[in-house]
């Protein structure tokens, strides 16, 4: 992986400010004032308020404050990958697939460095967040029998202080764990999924080397989108905080 690229640690220092603020909407204009876009979720879930989810990410302070402002309860997101400059692993914890065996294996192979930030899953998971590597692209995958999956190009994880209704239930939300690293490094995502998924990561390079397909370096612009909120699109939950369920809960 080219790492001679200076990684920016800003993005991440701007997560933990972002995760002390008093609500979402603060926070998602604390990330956009410094470059970080970010979008709503609906309310009690990670599921995108709007159907072009990460894509409709922006760091524009007008419109962030707009659908905050129309949609006051919504949770935080962020892309990850080039869009935001963060990739993340995460790290599952329920009983079919806990993945802190195969984290701790990873550790012992040398192929994850201390993380920038560690942020506790409302299922008792973790994100394991990174700088993104410069002028790289790597695509996200999950590997279920590990337990670990990667945050890449494409996907997106809910930031405190956003709130989460679970499938049982229980209300409540990600959280940081500790003041974080300043001490950390890319992950590089194709060696870590060779780690724990080998058979997936073989698929990958194979389809790769077939189809000719060169991935793109990562360009340096902020993921926007020009379209306005559509009227029908509603959060889940009413914005008066009352518990009606969403008609999904997206496991995180």
């Amino acid at each position: 992986m080219d790492t001679t690229h200076k990684l920016d640690p800003a993005p991440l220092d701007t997560v933990r400010r972002a995760a002390g603020t008093r609500g979402t909407a603060e926070a998602a204009l604390l990330l956009a004032d410094a470059g970080v876009p970010v979008f709503p979720c609906i309310q009690g879930s990670a599921r995108p308020l709007l159907p072009s989810g990460p894509r409709t990410a922006s760091s524009d302070l007008d419109r962030v404050a707009s659908w905050w402002s129309r949609y006051p309860a919504t949770n935080l997101a962020v892309p990850t990958g080039a869009a935001s400059g963060l990739d993340v692993v995460e790290v599952y914890a329920d009983r079919n697939r806990s993945g802190f065996s195969a984290l701790r294996l990873a550790m012992r192979a040398g192929l994850l460095p201390p993380p920038g930030l560690a942020i506790s899953t409302p299922t008792g998971g973790l994100h394991l967040v990174f700088p993104h590597p410069p002028q790289a692209t790597q695509p996200s995958w999950d590997a279920p029998r590990s337990g670990l999956g990667f945050h890449g190009e494409g996907s997106h994880i809910l930031l405190p202080p956003s709130l989460v209704l679970r499938a049982d239930g229980v209300v409540t939300r990600p959280q940081l764990v500790g003041p974080g690293n300043t001490r950390t490094g890319p992950v590089n995502a194709g060696a870590l999924q060779s780690l724990v998924d080998p058979a997936a990561a073989r698929d990958r390079r194979l389809s790769l080397a077939h189809s000719g397909a060169v991935p793109p370096g990562r360009r340096h612009v902020r993921a926007t989108d020009p379209r306005p909120i559509p009227a029908g699109a509603q959060p889940a939950f009413p914005a008066d905080g009352s518990s009606r369920r969403p008609p999904e809960v997206v496991s995180l």
